[in-house]
């Protein structure tokens, strides 16, 4: 019969009882009940360079109830024995049986002392390991002090970008692992800065099997793609510590603190990181240091934070705990020109806006997983932050344009400001000085709570659960000073607003799983979610109290209820309850196979969802409600198929619906801002959007060479854009959101990096993309008929080359990147534009005698085809550093200079569809730091 010829799997691990690692060559016995040997294997590996490797065995037993003992034997080892009962088969494709953890014999040496071994390793930069890449760490020069971050920026064909994302072959890291367990998952840049790159010993990137998928016994999820940081053999177990601080010139300072318990089953860390430095990379980094990144005015910024993890011996409970606390202080000055494109013209606004601000945020997460006797996941938080800002900002609006010849939009900010917003010229529409105070507070409370159990004969269901509680409240002070020159008029408005917002969602969904014995799942289940939101938005006119203007300041309110209720603002105040209920019936249809010849997905989702939302909404005189009942079909199918040789072929298409804020449909006008009034739209509709993805990557062994190209597209039907409405004596903008069509983009990528010669001394590497953008948008002037439409291709056009350099202990890059944006239009009114923005420069890293370090990166910054000249210029950036180590290399002293040559650009340029704006910020002046750092380590014997 069929059933007698059908066998599964029956499947284990062997563990050493002390360090919880892999094992090599243990010998496996496979015995029937009465001790009669069935068969035998020596154990295999789950890849040898991954973090604590993993000893496995897989026997095929026949596919029915029998009981079964396995013998672990090992010279260095007593033999353990493991006994598991086969009870009922199913549709089940194996079985998962107890771990072996063998204890060591006890050796004793007898008159002979062990002589000491040298070994000596080649330092080979990449290696490729079936579908495993692992980068050694030693193998790359790196300024002493460096972290996690600058290691991982130097590591060819994998990108870092300035969100701590990274991406390996253009594939993107899902989590960042320690020593094969997840690290910092809420926040990969805490880890990034904060985490030593002298105690890493490789980093690997692999697809890793999710927990829960491990409990099931087949990939049930997709993979998790991951970057795993494997710690050299002396920092595996005990204490890490190291501290650094600095100070410099125009009272630059910066100071790091972090600390590292660590054991096979737990991790304490804690750390500290205070600095005004407004940047991240070091001199020599090869990383994408981009000026422009710097443009956030002046920042100091403290956190301090700790993250705990722990297992139990079978690792069958893990719990990761993560808190952290963050200060943030800043200060940013802005000078502006910004034009948009009208049918008949253009309008100009020039502004000055200098803003302080403050905040404090703070995060606890908590994570528990328990995979027996079934699958428990669990997450469990609070965020909140507390934060205010002042600025004040003063504008003057153009209906034409303002230019003297040959000014620059700096020298005509500067001319306009210092006439202190009196009238120049008979172009100008209006003048505006604008006061702002704010301060509020967030906090977010959840709770995540999946559950998963596996059935018998092989089925499995599931059972989740979702809830967070929101409460948030911000108080604004707005004082406004508008003048409009056609009516010679003054406009004195006194704002204060107090906006208080509670929040609820909570969802619970359960499914069923089929599991089909030719890797075929069918997946049923249903959801529900509920959320519930309401504002408040009282709105106060405090100049409309008698005298209040002249002898108050912002930030004062009046000392009485009746005198406050007095001013409140009945034509702008409104007040907001929302409900929304989400019946969703899930089909899930996948096929996964994972053997050593290749790995294939084939997903195929099919949800349909029925969302009622209703709101009902108060303003002055108006009490109504809106009501909105949809059925939603978003259908996504994707495809992913690899080799152990690194070759990989991912296909997607989904569908994304948007429904229409339901505020946004009350047909009434808000003129809270005097020169931006707001109406809402009963008309709008749902936003449909086709996203298609199309990636390939491969990989060369022999010349370590790394490749991949990408397509991506995607059009967009009834977006929704805010019709806009410029009165050009007044100089008021209103807006309306519509739906509009004819949006879509397209991309093309590739990148590749590859070794040039035969020692793997040279590297080079390229990154290019080219993207095609339809943008169509309104534009209109008052009392135009109907609303025009704006259209408008852009094309982008991007290629980053750089060649790398590295023997003993010199390392130098050359580096280019360029570039391009092309905006064509037909509107009679638009200027055909072909702007480029292109750097080049070198790093190097270089150990000179007496053991000092130095690092250096110098590069050239270049714009063209602007339209004012200003922005057309080069600015050279050259950055410095010095350091020796002392005391075994536990101390180490740093000399840096950033930005010697005093020419960082504190300017940019951006052109899109709807016009043009030119901005000056405030930024970091050039300065030289002396930065002295420790380091220790213990380790118990």
């Amino acid at each position: 019969m069929q059933s007698n010829n059908r066998t599964i799997l029956l499947c284990g691990h062997v563990k050493d009882a002390f360090t919880n690692g892999g094992i090599k060559n243990v010998k496996i016995t496979l015995l029937d009940e009465n001790k009669v040997p069935v068969d035998s294997q020596t154990v295999q590996y789950y890849n040898e360079d991954k973090s604590y490797m993993d000893s496995y065995y897989k026997f095929s037993i026949p596919a029915e109830p029998k009981k079964y003992i396995i013998k672990a034997e090992h010279p260095d080892y007593e033999t353990c024995y493991i006994k598991y009962d086969v009870k009922y088969v199913g549709r089940n494709e194996s079985f998962e049986a107890p771990f072996h953890y063998m204890k060591h014999k006890i050796k004793t040496l007898q008159g002979k002392d062990l002589k000491d071994v040298v070994v000596k390793a080649t330092r080979v930069k990449i290696v490729f390991k079936n579908d495993t890449v692992v980068y050694n760490a030693d193998a790359f020069n790196l300024p002493n002090g460096s972290m996690l971050d600058e290691l991982i920026r130097q590591l060819p064909g994998v990108k870092l970008t300035d969100s701590g994302e990274i991406y390996l072959n253009g594939k993107k890291v899902d989590n960042l692992m320690l020593q094969g367990e997840i690290f910092f998952k809420k926040d990969k840049q805490l880890a990034l800065k904060n985490f030593p790159a002298y105690t890493v010993k490789n980093v690997s990137f692999y697809d890793k099997m999710t927990d829960r998928s491990k409990y099931l016994g087949y990939n049930n999820e997709r993979k998790e793609f991951v970057m795993d940081v494997k710690l050299k053999k002396e920092y595996s177990k005990g204490y890490i510590a190291n501290a650094e601080g600095g100070y410099g010139t125009h009272n630059r300072y910066t100071g790091r603190l972090f600390g590292l318990r660590y054991t096979p089953h737990s991790r304490f860390t804690l750390f500290g990181n205070f600095n005004n430095l407004n940047q991240e990379c070091s001199p020599g980094s090869d990383g994408e240091w981009n000026p422009r990144s710097l443009y956030d005015g002046v920042s100091s910024i403290k956190t301090v934070g700790m993250y705990v993890f722990s297992a139990n011996k079978e690792e069958t409970v893990k719990n990761d705990l993560t808190a952290s606390v963050k200060w943030d202080n800043s200060e940013n000055n802005t000078r502006t020109v910004a034009s948009t494109f009208l049918p008949t013209n253009e309008n100009y606004v020039a502004s000055s806006q200098n803003v302080r601000g403050h905040g404090i945020y703070s995060l606890i997460d908590n994570e528990l997983t328990i995979s027996k006797p079934f699958y428990i996941s669990s997450s469990t938080g609070w965020m909140y932050y507390n934060c205010g800002s002042w600025y004040t900002q003063r504008s003057v609006t153009y209906n034409k344009s303002p230019f003297h010849d040959n000014e620059g939009a700096e020298s005509l900010i500067d001319r306009i400001f210092k006439s202190e917003l009196q009238p120049i010229d008979t172009t100008m529409v209006n003048s505006m000085q604008k006061d702002f105070d704010t301060h509020g507070y967030y906090s977010s409370l959840w709770q995540v709570l999946g559950t998963s159990k596996k059935l018998p004969w092989g089925d499995s269901f599931d059972v989740n659960m979702d809830a967070t509680y929101t409460k948030e409240k911000s108080t604004v002070f707005n004082n406004y000073q508008i003048r409009y020159m056609d009516q010679n008029h003054d406009d004195l408005q006194n704002q204060y607003s107090k906006e208080p917002t509670t929040h609820f969602r909570y969802k619970a969904w359960g499914s069923y799983n089929i599991h089909l014995l030719n890797k075929w799942n069918i997946a049923m289940g249903y959801e529900y979610e509920q959320r519930y939101r309401h504002e408040i938005h009282d709105k106060y006119r405090l100049d409309w109290l008698d005298g209040w203007s002249k002898s108050h300041h912002i930030g004062d309110i009046p000392s009485t209820r009746d005198s406050l209720l007095a001013a409140l603002d009945y034509g702008n105040s409104n007040y907001t309850w929302y409900h929304a209920r989400e019946h969703s019936g899930l089909f899930h249809v996948f096929y996964d196979k994972d053997d050593k010849e290749s790995k294939m997905r084939f997903d195929l989702n099919m949800n349909i969802i029925n969302k009622y939302e209703k709101l009902r909404y108060q303003k002055a005189s108006l009490d109504t409600m809106a009501f909105n009942r949809n059925w939603l079909f978003t259908p996504s199918v994707s495809f992913n198929y690899s080799t152990p040789k690194g070759m990989g072929l991912d296909m997607s298409y989904g569908t994304e619906i948007n429904t229409p804020e339901l505020a946004k449909k009350i047909n009434v006008t808000d003129t809270t801002d005097p020169l931006a009034r707001y109406r809402g739209n009963n008309d709008l509709k749902n936003s449909l959007s086709h996203v298609f993805h199309l990636g390939f990557r491969n990989r060369i062994a022999s010349i370590q060479a790394q490749y991949n190209i990408a397509a991506d597209f995607r059009i967009d039907r009834n977006l929704i854009g805010n019709a806009v409405t410029y009165n050009q004596s007044s100089g008021v903008y209103t807006y309306q959101p519509r739906n509009i069509n004819g949006n879509w983009t397209g991309s093309v990528s590739n990148g590749f990096s590859m070794a040039l010669d035969k020692d793997r001394l040279w590297n080079l590497e390229n990154n290019a993309s080219f993207n095609f953008n339809r943008n169509v948008d309104f534009v209109t002037l008052a009392g135009s008929a109907d609303y025009q439409i704006s259209k408008v291709n852009n094309i982008y056009v991007t290629d980053g080359l750089k060649l790398t350099m590295q023997k003993n202990k010199f390392r130098g890059a050359l580096i280019g990147n360029m570039e391009w944006h092309n905006s064509v239009s037909l509107s009679d009114n638009f200027s055909t534009m072909n702007v480029f923005d292109f750097n080049y420069g070198m790093t190097a890293t270089y150990v000179l005698p007496l053991n000092i370090g130095i690092s250096t990166d110098l590069k050239m910054y270049s714009r063209r085809g602007y339209s004012e000249s200003v922005a057309n210029n080069n600015y050279l950036i050259w950055n410095m550093s010095l350091s020796r180590s002392f005391i075994k290399n536990k101390l180490d002293l740093r000399v840096t200079g950033y930005d010697l040559l005093q020419k960082i650009s504190n300017h940019s340029f951006v052109v899109n569809g709807q016009g043009r704006t030119e901005t000056f910020y405030n930024s970091i002046p050039s300065y030289v730091m002396l930065t002295i750092g420790y380091k220790i380590s213990v380790n118990p014997r």
